[in-house]
């Protein structure tokens, strides 16, 4: 009953199926000139350098798969796609389907899991939130250009950042806030160029907002270059991440055909309203440069998001869901031990980006997917580092209260479908290990696959913990109070109903006052979280 109310525990089933698939599946042999494709599953071009190890992608072609092989890893990518609507609807069913028979410990299970989740989750923003409140204080008390003393002046200057902000019909000032917040930095006129990542359906609007920003922000990048995202491509639905897939391949281009030091290049990408915070870029150059110079390319590095430009326009039921998510977002930078995930404005270097290939179109959660892609192709390697100098942009507004609360649904609904790298995860998974056991393989590529594994169950915790158990959490709640009610209307006293509720009362009076306790505790560091922001929220 505990694995079926809390569906992560179901991930170690699904893990299992996983490696008896992988077991289930061969590689085919070579061809006569002994070559192999150079693709990685998931689309993207993969710009391969030749006897570079940094390049060697640890995934097996599905091209290179017998042809049962592929027949078995197709069945595969179908119940792949089943998992996030039996984690949704299915485990909720199950729950429901087991009440007749075990009513008391159907009840139990909802109940304590309720408890136990909110009580923890509430726990862990008080702790951490707190703490990453301070760090970010002192993060931002900091002159910009202390932020690079000691570094060598060329060392510096060999770092250059290509910022992409992909945007469709949005308004010309919105993108203009974004991009005057990137040319404050010192860096901006000699080492930050920016791609503006507009869509051809879009028509003349588009290329007149890209004409007009050019025109405005002239001299103040190191180059702006302008990408248009064709409409009509194959599996590629409009959105972020298709357009961000192809301004990246403008971008590769551009480089490509000048003379940038590819290994000393950021790409940042940036929502079409993000405004960062001063220091971002010299934090980051300062963070590259003072790694080794192969951990730097498993790095992404993420400031805290705050949904705070409109604050004081948002309605109440979305200004509550702000709060809880801005401090949840900065409580997980601040845990060293937590699973996380580019979330909306990120960076990374270059050389990391063509190791896996790009962004990948057809996924619709650019940010997740890229953090968990990266995950996967490095073999666990990749870690995203924390930069504590926030970035603030809208949250959807309309021109009614109800407008905006719906404008909120709707995005909230998108980000939803980030679920789906759920099944991304499990698709891929049999072709690292393939590769990890194929021709040429040896020990240390198995035992890398199965560390990457092990640390691979907290990115399903993740997934499962945001978009299911959340989710869920309404439902039990409504499941278990129905259920108590037919409970005592139709079961005889000889079943103890009343000493199971007096028994299991304390976790509802455990749940009430701990989340009264922690939502104090979240809002007053809210408080002060808001203060350190107050001169960038608009309306104030």
């Amino acid at each position: 009953l505990t694995a079926c109310a809390y569906p992560a525990i179901c991930v170690l089933l699904l893990l299992l199926f996983t490696v008896l698939v992988s077991m289930s599946i061969t590689e085919a042999a070579p061809g006569p000139d002994g070559g192999k494709p150079a693709m990685a599953q998931g689309g993207g071009a993969i710009h391969i350098v030749e006897d570079d190890a940094l390049y060697d992608i640890p995934l097996l072609p599905k091209a290179e798969l017998t042809k049962s092989s592929r027949v078995v890893y197709h069945v595969w990518t179908i119940v792949c796609r089943c998992i996030p609507a039996w984690m949704v609807f299915g485990m909720p069913l199950v729950m429901v389907g087991l009440a007749r028979p075990f009513p008391q410990e159907v009840f139990g299970a909802l109940t304590l899991m309720t408890s136990v989740f909110l009580f923890s989750n509430g726990i862990y923003m008080a702790i951490f939130s707190g703490a990453a409140t301070w760090r970010m204080k002192r993060a931002m008390s900091a002159l910009p250009s202390a932020v690079l003393a000691g570094l060598a002046p060329e060392d510096v200057q060999r770092v250059t950042h290509w910022v992409i902000v992909p945007q469709y019909k949005e308004d010309v000032e919105v993108v203009a806030m974004a991009l005057r917040s990137i040319s404050c930095s010192d860096l901006a006129t000699l080492s930050i160029g920016i791609v503006l990542g507009m869509e051809a359906r879009e028509g003349e609007p588009a290329q007149r907002r890209a004409r007009l920003l050019k025109e405005r922000f002239e001299g103040q990048f190191l180059d702006v270059v302008e990408s248009f995202h064709p409409h009509d491509l194959p599996n590629d639905p409009p959105g972020k991440a298709s357009n961000l897939a192809w301004a990246f391949q403008v971008l590769m281009r551009h480089l490509l055909q000048g003379s940038f030091d590819l290994p000393n290049v950021i790409v940042t990408v940036a929502d079409a309203d993000s405004e960062f915070g001063a220091g971002y870029f010299e934090n980051v150059t300062r963070s590259f440069l003072t790694m080794p110079e192969q951990e730097r390319h498993l790095r992404i590095w993420q400031a805290p998001v705050f949904h705070l430009k409109n604050y004081h326009r948002q309605p109440s039921p979305v200004l509550v869901g702000t709060m809880f998510t801005c401090m949840q977002e900065l409580a997980a930078l601040n845990d060293p031990n937590a699973m996380r995930l580019p979330y909306s404005t990120y960076s990374l270097s270059l050389s990391l980006v063509r190791r896996v290939g790009g962004w990948d179109a057809e996924w619709i959660a650019e940010d997740w997917h890229m953090g968990i892609k990266c995950f996967l192709l490095t073999l666990g390697r990749t870690i995203v580092e924390p930069i504590f100098s926030p970035t603030l942009n809208y949250t959807p507004e309309a021109e009614t209260w109800l407008g905006t609360v719906h404008a909120r649904w709707v995005q909230a609904k998108r980000h939803a479908l980030g679920f789906s790298d759920m099944t991304y995860y499990f698709m891929m998974l049999p072709l690292l290990f393939n590769h990890a056991t194929s021709r040429g393989s040896n020990l240390q590529s198995l035992q890398e696959f199965w560390r990457m594994a092990t640390c691979g169950v907290t990115v399903l915790i993740k997934l499962v913990n945001v978009h299911v158990v959340i989710g869920l959490l309404a439902t039990y709640s409504v499941v278990s109070s129905l259920l108590r009610v037919v409970m005592l209307a139709m079961m005889s006293e000889d079943r103890y109903i009343g000493e199971l509720f007096s028994r299991t009362s304390y976790c509802a009076t455990m749940l009430v006052n701990s989340s009264a306790a922690c939502t104090v505790s979240v809002s007053v560091m809210f408080i002060a979280l808001y203060n350190l922001v107050l001169s960038r929220i608009e309306d104030k």
